[in-house]
């Protein structure tokens, strides 16, 4: 019985670190890396058709931590699972959308998810909604666009230097 529960609390401990990595689409798609710890330290990265080209650092809180963590936690899989072209959740296949990997990370355990947003299929939609919008927790909406065009979602963080 303390076997079970031992394995059972190691399968949902939560990460040490999340990355995300948005790819390139047909067009002008941002492209960009973020890395975020549980420490509260996070780094983004701006590739392509970013604000901000290159590594800026910035902090997150804890709260910021719970809730970004938390909403990428149910898509989170075992090892790694690819739902791109071939996958038996990606019939629908919509050419020249971006993808995105995250990348969840404690101890020697290291969980990937691999994503095509033209992977259409409609049991994607939910996590397709939840990937794109899991940034705008954390504070580098300014890093990927000069402003959001969608609902102001990164307003909601206080304006902070960002250069350190």
């Amino acid at each position: 019985m303390a076997l079970t529960l031992l394995v059972l609390s190691a399968e949902s401990a939560p990460a040490e670190s999340i990355t995300v990595e948005r790819g390139p689409c047909l067009g002008e798609c941002p492209v960009y890396r973020i890395e975020v710890s549980a420490s509260g330290e996070g780094t983004f990265d701006g590739r392509r058709f970013t604000a901000v080209q290159g590594q800026r650092k910035f902090s997150i809180t804890r709260q910021e931590w719970s809730a970004f963590q938390g909403v990428l936690a149910p898509y989170r899989p075992r090892g790694t699972e690819d739902i791109t072209p071939g996958h038996p959740r990606c019939r629908q296949m919509a050419t020249d959308h971006p993808s995105i990997i995250v990348t969840w990370a404690e101890g020697k355990r290291t969980d990937r998810l691999i994503f095509n947003y033209g992977c259409k299929d409609p049991e994607n939609a939910a996590m397709a909604r939840v990937l794109s919008d899991a940034p705008d927790l954390l504070p580098v909406g300014e890093f990927i666009e000069e402003r959001r065009l969608e609902d102001g979602a990164w307003d909601r963080h206080p304006s902070t230097d960002h250069s350190r």
